[in-house]
Order: C-alpha cells, then structure tokens, then sequence
C-alpha cells in the first residue's frame, strides 16, 4: 500500500463531493488528487493522472456510476484502472451485484456513515478481498439467474494449465453442492493465481464472472 493514498472522487452533487472530501482528506494518508462530476471528459482526465482509488458515486453527470467505472475499465484496461469504491443513497443486493460484475471492489452506502467509507478505501489498495465466496453465493441466489456468456472469457477459462484449471474444477464443485458450510470453507484467496490469465481484477471478480457466464451452472 502506498504511503500516500491518490484518491480521485466523483459525483454529480457538488455538496455532497465537498463533505467527502473533507472526510477523505483528514485522513492523513489520503490525499484527494481529482474530483469532478463524472463526465465524460473524466475518463482520459483520469487515464492521464495517478490515482490510486477512485471513490465514484452511483450517480454522476454522465449517468450510472457503474456504467462510467465499466467505460473507464473499456478505455485502459480491466488491471489498469485504479480500483473503485462505488457510494450510493442506500443498500441495493442488485446495485452490489451490478458493481462486482464491473470489478468494482465495493460498494458503501450512505447510513454506512464515513468510517465504512474510509475504511473501503484503504482495503482496496492493499488487495485484500472484499468478499468471501459465501458472501458472493447468498448475494447470487437474492438476485433473479442471469446470464451474459462472454464467449472469450469462457475460452481463456478453458485454455488454463491443468494445475490452474484444478482450482476452477473445486470451485466449481463447492459452487453446485449448494452446501453453505463448504463454500463458507472455501479459500477464495486460493483463486488469485487465476487472475493474472484472465480479464478480471480479482478473485471476487472472476467468481461473478464465472457465474454470469453460466460456468458455475450444475
């Protein structure tokens, strides 16, 4: 983790931009290096400065602050890009679901109150996992089954090395028993050496990414 966190904020409310900066700013290893209200001139504005987090707010002057973070993950790449925390009004299990699918690394509401804020972004620079496989299996099964197979995705998945395929396969295994102790067991840290093989940005990622896909499907 940097000794100095770069955070880059957005978010169409003015007002609401300068209270969290203020939050944000007296921590005293973040310093807030960019914000605006997320048009779409911020995307190169962004590609072009260092930040290390991006603090995006569901709702930005360009629209949907997922759909700005997935634009910006289009335009420099899925490792590239600083990793996000998306802010909104209140808990939504779709919005998170949304967020994840997007590779954003969490998502805090409003009544979470500052400290959930502050401490999100100091998690996503260190590359701790936001989410245990559990967590990801009980927010899959809130949600109505959908499914987007992303053909090039579902290749690269079927092209690992047998050592790496073999943690897909126990994954997969785990996944279909529907038994909540063994996927509460579940390492999902043991799932990192995948990422750099395929385009996710992280373990909880590459599980969303699984599943949309219909690879975790009995």
């Amino acid at each position: 983790m940097p000794s100095t966190i770069r955070i880059g904020l957005l978010d169409t409310d003015s007002d609401v931009r300068l209270g969290r900066k203020l939050v944000l700013a007296s921590e005293p290893e973040f310093e807030v290096v960019f914000d605006s209200d997320g048009s779409t001139d911020d995307l190169e504005a962004i590609e072009q400065s260092l930040i290390d987090v991006l603090v995006i707010d569901q709702r930005l002057f360009s629209g949907a602050g997922v759909s700005f973070y997935s634009s910006l993950r289009n335009l420099i790449g899925p490792k590239q890009a600083p990793p996000a925390v998306l802010t909104a009004a209140f808990a939504q299990p779709d919005l998170l679901l949304d967020a994840l699918q997007e590779g954003i690394f969490d998502v805090v509401s409003v009544d979470q109150g500052a400290q959930d804020l502050v401490a999100a972004v100091s998690k996503a620079t260190t590359g701790v996992t936001a989410y245990s496989l559990s967590a990801i299996w009980e927010l899959v099964l809130s949600q109505p089954a959908y499914r987007a197979v992303d053909l090039n995705f579902v290749r690269l998945v079927d092209e690992l090395p047998q050592k790496l395929s073999s943690s897909v396969k126990k994954l997969k295994t785990v996944w279909q028993s529907s038994d909540l102790a063994k996927i509460e067991k579940f390492d999902i840290d043991s799932l990192n050496a995948l990422v750099p093989r395929l385009p996710v940005s992280s373990s909880v990622e590459l599980v969303v990414a699984m599943n949309r896909s219909g690879l975790l499907d009995v």
